[in-house]
């Protein structure tokens, strides 16, 4: 008679309780290191869905700004000292770059998964970048939040506007995977980022300079630098907040758990049957 199957669910990494209180080892070399790894081991998976949310962003940034100021290129003009940079020019800049944001933040939030999913260890698919949509309203609703208070504190102090960038990027993974209200995701994330604050802002000055390095390559480099990123971050949040993953074990996987000296090995099994996200 073949073994029953059994649920099961573990916590790869940290938990929120570590995050908030820093009890969680974060290192930069480490984080990074790994990162490209992943990055190079799914390459061509991951590069189809982030040319597809590339696309998809600038389609709606056009069209936004088309709709405000009849001609996309105005902005362009302004921005290269041919014409006056007006309030009005900025205001459509501002509002066009939210729509997109908005608009494309499931299939952000689904690139994310994506970067946390290889952070687990596990495969998946270029069409994987739609795994956000599950949850498109609280991921619309938080990325709507995190751009108006970065919009509004930018006005005055943009260098502080660029630190909630950071502190807010765990946001979209805590309401994913997590399930945690938009609001108190962006709060979990803020506080979690300012425990670990040094060896995150050494992550993100390597995640600048290989922004500037991809769009120097004439945006072709970008193919690495956007998938390295959203790999970084999958593996920040395994190791601060920590991924649930749901596995199917046999009766006699779960008697050998139970007779290991009453520890729990956060590890997947090699012979588990499944795992997904509790996402």
């Amino acid at each position: 008679m073949s073994d029953q199957l059994k649920e099961k669910t573990f916590l790869l990494g940290g938990s929120i309780e570590k995050a908030i209180s820093g009890q969680v080892e974060l290192s930069p070399v480490s984080v990074l290191q790994e990162a490209w790894k992943n990055t190079v081991t799914h390459f061509f998976t991951f590069s189809p869905a982030i040319l597809l949310l590339t696309f998809s962003y600038m389609a709606v940034f056009f069209i936004a700004l088309q709709v405000q100021l009849g001609d996309p290129a105005v902005l362009f003009h302004a921005f290269l000292g041919e014409t006056e940079l007006t309030t009005q020019i900025s205001y459509a800049a501002f509002v066009a770059g939210l729509s997109a944001q908005v608009i494309v933040s499931p299939l952000t939030a689904g690139a994310s998964l994506m970067g946390m999913s290889h952070a687990a260890g596990l495969k998946c698919r270029s069409s994987y970048i739609f795994k956000g949509i599950a949850s498109a309203g609280m991921v619309a609703l938080v990325t709507i939040l995190s751009e108006v208070l970065q919009g509004l504190v930018n006005i005055y102090l943009p260098m502080i506007a660029l630190y909630l960038s950071m502190a807010f990027g765990f946001a979209l993974l805590l309401v994913c995977e997590k399930k945690v209200p938009p609001l108190q995701a962006l709060l979990l994330s803020f506080r979690a980022t300012n425990k670990k604050l040094t060896s995150m802002l050494l992550i993100h000055v390597v995640i600048m300079l290989a922004l500037v390095f991809g769009i120097a390559l004439y945006g072709v480099g970008l193919l690495v630098v956007m998938p390295f990123i959203f790999n970084v971050k999958g593996i920040l949040y395994r190791n601060m907040f920590g991924i649930t993953l749901k596995v199917m074990v046999t009766d006699d996987d779960d008697s050998n758990n139970d007779n290991n000296d009453g520890e729990s090995d956060n590890r997947p099994k090699k012979d588990v049957n499944h795992n997904i996200f509790n996402a």
